[in-house]
């Protein structure tokens, strides 16, 4: 029987718990991870990597792997409603690498992020992971919890572990069941998301640059996949119902919302809107992360709007923490109490920029006109200096060694 006090037990295998495995592992820990799909599986599109995510890709030794799976686009234009061209670019690139101690500002698809850390994990005999688990009986046991997973046949496989943790996304069973969290929320958003063929995109926009489109009703991000010859395109709307689910028959009809206005948009999505596909957005708020043994992070403890696309980095900055945490403090009230008192004012302001995001992308005249007037004239590296304390920050709080993870 494995050390119970070196064994942890992590509820996903999604971006959040794999980085957490990983991290762990490199610790010497024991990691036995339970997933519900039965297979390595991450849904949606894209996603941007900015250099505070990086930093524990780096950490974990994934940097070489990543980047060639990757790509740092070399600014963010900003187009306004109906605008030919951009009002501003963003800078990126070499002078965000640069800002950032040499650490890119990257976008990938979010199965190139989730591979990479999957073909990691695999390569550590102290990580165990399954696949198809359908249900975790969870009981308190000395020092740790008893856990029993089933598969769909109800095969079952015992586990005494120090800690579980729930990397169980949104919807998080772990939250729900065990940590007395509330089921997400509706935030009134809705993502439609697609790939397009990069070279479509040739005659209307920069494919070393994303995109970023604001309307009254819509914004729409666009970036390049130059690994894959896709383009990553994610068009956000809201909606009035109080509740969305992925099964209710929604069509995307953008006679509806203002987009067909906007020319350089209607010249590459028009023959694409069939091809979208419907992303309810919600969100969670959970004001404890954590009971007894069992502990919360990523999108089950604080999922977002995606609008500062931080969604994928909270997590990944959660799990660099919390290993370093479990690795330095034997006692799980300590570190989860510690865990959380870090974190949570961080991921909690981050929610809040991304939430106060979509009321500016969003907004009508006469205040679209304000706001496109104030960033037209900003310069490029204003919007990175306004957000140094996101991307320039030290995910483990200082407190990690490089040659702990060696």
């Amino acid at each position: 029987m494995a050390n119970s006090d070196k064994t942890i037990a992590i509820a996903g295998a999604g971006i959040a718990g794999l980085t957490l495995a990983i991290a762990l592992a490199k610790f010497g820990f024991r990691v036995v991870v339970a997933e519900k799909q039965t297979v390595p599986s991450e849904y949606g599109a894209g996603l941007q990597i900015s250099p505070n995510a990086r930093r524990v890709l780096n950490m974990l030794g994934l940097d070489e792997n990543f980047a060639a799976n990757s790509f740092a686009p070399e600014a963010i234009d900003i187009y306004p409603h109906n605008a030919e061209k951009p009002i501003n670019s963003v800078q990126l690139g070499a002078f965000a690498s640069q800002r950032y101690n040499g650490i890119p500002y990257a976008v990938a698809h979010r199965a190139d992020l989730l591979n990479c850390l999957y073909r990691a994990a695999k390569k550590f005999a102290n990580i165990d992971m399954h696949f198809g688990v359908e249900d975790i009986d969870t009981t308190p046991a000395a020092n740790g919890v008893s856990i029993i997973l089933k598969d769909q046949r109800g095969t079952p496989y015992p586990v005494t572990a120090r800690a579980l943790i729930g990397a169980d996304g949104v919807r998080s069973p772990t939250r729900i069941n065990h940590v007395n969290g509330q089921a997400p929320k509706f935030t009134g958003y809705i993502a439609w998301r697609t790939l397009m063929p990069l070279t479509h995109l040739d005659a209307h926009l920069s494919t070393i640059h994303t995109s970023l489109f604001w309307g009254p009703d819509y914004h729409v991000v666009v970036y390049p996949l130059p690994h894959q010859q896709r383009a990553n395109v994610a068009l956000f709307t809201r909606h009035s119902r109080k509740n969305v689910s992925r099964e209710d028959e929604i069509a995307l009809d953008p006679n509806r919302i203002s987009i067909k206005k906007n020319n350089i948009l209607s010249a590459f999505l028009d023959s694409f809107y069939d091809q979208f596909t419907l992303w309810p957005l919600f969100g969670v708020n959970c004001e404890t992360w954590y009971k007894g043994n069992i502990a919360l992070i990523g999108d089950a403890a604080h999922a977002m709007l995606p609008f500062q696309a931080q969604g994928a980095a909270m997590g990944m900055e959660d799990a660099g923490l919390l290993a370093v945490l479990l690795a330095g403090e034997a006692n799980n009230a300590k570190a989860f109490a510690q865990y959380q008192k870090l974190r949570k004012p961080r991921v909690d302001k981050v929610q809040q920029q991304s939430a106060k995001n979509g009321k500016i992308f969003h907004m009508r005249p006469p205040k679209a006109w304000a706001r496109d007037f104030v960033v037209a004239r900003q310069s490029p590296d204003a919007q990175l200096k306004r957000l140094d304390w996101i991307y320039a920050h030290d995910p483990f709080e200082g407190m990690l060694d490089k040659s702990n993870t060696a």
